[in-house]
């Protein structure tokens, strides 16, 4: 019974795993969280890896006018989403890196995600090739 129960809880999480990682919490720290989250370990909120994430954000925020916890998300969803389609691992920064350099301002960040994980799914590319592929306009 408590197997189940385990596993059941386990299932949970991993259906709603931006909320497992806290995101929907306001009092946290999203920048560190998305750092925590990929790396797999807690790191102090002033290190350097939160700062640019902390940019990135930033960026991502103002061209398309989302707030951190929505972009936060998407980049857990659109992590997650290339795992389970092609067991490559891939992280929620690896999704903000991409969408801090290529989404554009007053386009859906699904443009940009869509594209991305095309790229790390249906062609296998890894982070730096998808993001060479992107930087060249594939």
């Amino acid at each position: 019974m408590r197997m189940q129960i385990s596993a059941a809880c386990a299932a949970l999480l991993l259906a709603f795993n931006s909320q497992a990682a806290g995101l929907g919490d306001p009092e946290m720290n999203v920048p560190q969280r998305l750092v925590e989250v990929s790396l797999s370990q807690e790191v102090p909120a002033g290190d350097a890896r939160v700062g640019a994430a902390r940019e990135q954000l930033a960026r991502v925020m103002k061209a398309s006018g989302e707030n951190e916890q929505a972009v936060a998300q998407i980049c857990m969803r659109n992590a997650r989403y290339i795992f389970d389609a092609s067991r490559q691992r891939a992280t929620p920064l690896e999704v903000l890196e991409a969408l801090s350099k290529h989404a554009r301002a007053g386009k859906p960040l699904s443009e940009t995600t869509q594209r991305y994980s095309t790229l790390r799914v249906q062609q296998k590319l890894g982070h730096a090739e998808a993001m060479a592929a992107l930087a060249a306009g594939k």
